[in-house]
């Protein structure tokens, strides 16, 4: 039988179940005495009609009056207001209609105590413990059975005493039974409810942390992508999900990757769909800056992409994250900052030709200019052919080309000039200069160009010593090349500032604001002279102590 109501025991009283759930607590309560309420009217009617006697004793139909009373009652009581530990009256008022009912049917209707068990099981199915409950049935079973009994005036036997006491005895082992099964039960119910309330803060801690990973990937400036090993898509920002839109062919709302505008650095010459960034990081390559434009049009954007694989506990690929940073803006203003110095060095090369002519033609009239002119206009011409050679420089770099021409060289005798060259400055600012290269030593290389690249290195080595330093011009032929030196005990570089000094225009913030000129192009230039020999420069430096520049140009096998 279904646990009519909550029944507490000496635990004060418990707060009326609100909502659906007064609802089902007063179905319960109705339902179980309907239970009783119907097998108690079909009992008495089969009674009066097997004995025709008990229409003669009142006490018989009162029982079965004051049952049917406790039915009305619990279905017109307000059990929502009602404290729940007072719905066990109403198994004890039943235990009560059935006593009247069986002291008056006597022998003629024996089986009306069986009717006992309707309220046992109702209280043994509620909260009140095992012992409690075990108690009130033999109690409430020996006022029906040995109440009437006793009150007879017949001589006990002791076959008279073993019929009354089976039934207490039934209804006490039922009542003990039906108490274990209905507290295993409840245990496991209670159970069931703490874990469904587990399983939702669970679920509902999950939603939480998912609201709050769509917030920050959303607001995020980079475009993310989750996929699995298959190449579905797991996860997609709102930034992705515009980069997406914005790769789409017109008319294709919805294409997948190998349907997208992607194109190389040259804006327009499309990429495989095998070679595409996100293809590639599928079959796990981790990309570092691989950089393309998506869409046509002016709505083209530059893309940097980045990628990270994912592998289980196994080792396996699982799967990768992708990003995408939109660095359009950024090649933009390199795409403007490159035409701008191409049209300014343009522009600077008419006027620094001009100059240059009109210094020559004066010069060849030195016999009629007073000496000290002379030397005036010999300073302008070499300032002059200086800015030219910059000019110059300026336009191979932003071309990309420095024109190479290696050929058999005596580089000792390059590197002695350079070393002549650079000794007055040297001089000048307090710094020893020694050469310690061979006098002769023949190598493959540019002539021209080499000089420079050397003279570079000499003149920041001057410009960033400090007075009393020194530099070393050293040079040797090996297993890996023409090796050429230049060490300083100047102020060194910083260590974090070591893989930018060969980038375009870069100066040390502490170079910036010191009296020290220069404009960032000369370890540039050099490094792109190097790599036009098909070698490599490196530099090694500690703040304080100097730096080391070394240069390596492979030579032709012999």
């Amino acid at each position: 039988m279904a646990e009519p109501g909550v029944v507490q025991a000496g635990h004060g009283p418990v707060e009326a179940v609100r909502g659906p759930r007064r609802a089902r607590h007063r179905r319960r309560i109705i339902l179980s005495e309907l239970a009783l309420s119907s097998t108690f009217s079909m009992t008495v009617v089969l009674g009066l009609l097997q004995s025709e006697e008990l229409y003669s004793v009142p006490v018989f139909v009162a029982g079965w009056i004051l049952n049917l009373a406790v039915l009305a009652l619990c279905c017109t009581l307000p059990w929502s207001r009602i404290p729940s530990r007072w719905v066990i009256i109403v198994p004890l008022v039943d235990f009560v209609a059935i006593a009247l009912t069986r002291a008056a049917a006597g022998d003629s209707l024996t089986g009306v105590g069986l009717l006992a068990a309707f309220p046992m099981v109702w209280i043994a199915a509620s909260r009140v413990r095992t012992a409690t409950a075990v108690t009130i049935a033999v109690v409430a079973s020996l006022l029906v059975i040995w109440l009437p009994f006793l009150l007879r005036t017949e001589v006990l036997t002791l076959r008279g005493l073993i019929d009354p006491i089976l039934l207490p005895i039934m209804l006490a082992g039922l009542a003990g039974f039906v108490s274990a099964l209905a507290k295993d039960n409840r245990r496991r119910q209670d159970a069931l409810r703490a874990s469904q309330a587990a399983l939702q803060e669970s679920i509902d801690a999950g939603r939480d942390r998912e609201r709050l990973l769509g917030t920050v990937l959303d607001t995020v400036s980079v475009g993310l992508l989750a996929v699995d090993r298959d190449g579905n898509d797991i996860l997609m920002n709102a930034r992705q999900r515009e980069g997406h839109a914005a790769a789409a062919p017109p008319g294709t709302p919805d294409p997948d990757e190998s349907e997208l505008l992607i194109f190389g650095a040259d804006r327009t010459t499309p990429i495989p769909p095998t070679m595409r960034p996100v293809r590639r990081a599928i079959m796990g390559e981790d990309l570092q800056g691989e950089q393309v434009w998506v869409g046509t049009g002016r709505s083209q954007r530059a893309l940097s992409i980045f990628s990270q694989s994912m592998y289980d506990d196994d080792g396996a690929f699982a799967g990768t994250v992708v990003s995408f940073n939109d660095v359009t803006e950024l090649l933009l203003a390199l795409q403007a900052k490159d035409d701008f110095l191409s049209n300014v060095s343009h522009e600077f090369r008419t006027p620094l030709t001009s100059i240059l002519g009109y210094l020559d033609v004066t010069l060849e009239l030195a016999d009629a200019l007073p000496e000290r002119v002379e030397g005036y206009l010999e300073i302008a011409r070499r300032n002059a052919l200086r800015l030219e050679q910059l000019v110059e420089d300026l336009l191979a770099i932003n071309a990309g080309t420095f024109e190479v021409i290696p050929v058999a060289t005596d580089v000792g005798r390059i590197l002695a000039d350079a070393a002549s060259s650079g000794h007055l400055r040297a001089v000048r600012a307090g710094v020893h200069l020694v050469n310690r290269a061979p006098s002769s030593l023949n190598a493959v290389a540019d002539p021209a160009r080499l000089a420079q690249a050397v003279d570079n290195l000499l003149t920041n080595a001057v410009k960033y010593n400090r007075r009393g330093g020194s530099i070393t011009l050293d040079a040797s032929l090996g297993d890996d090349g023409l090796v050429i030196e230049v060490e300083d005990t100047g102020i060194g570089i910083e260590a974090e500032e070591l893989h930018q000094v060969f980038d375009r225009f870069f100066r040390s913030p502490s170079v910036r604001t010191s009296a020290v000129p220069g404009v960032g192009l000369g370890l540039l230039i050099t490094k792109s002279i190097v790599s036009e020999h098909g070698g490599s420069i490196s530099v090694a430096s500690e703040p304080g102590r100097g730096s080391c520049f070394t240069i390596v140009i492979p030579q032709p096998t012999r």
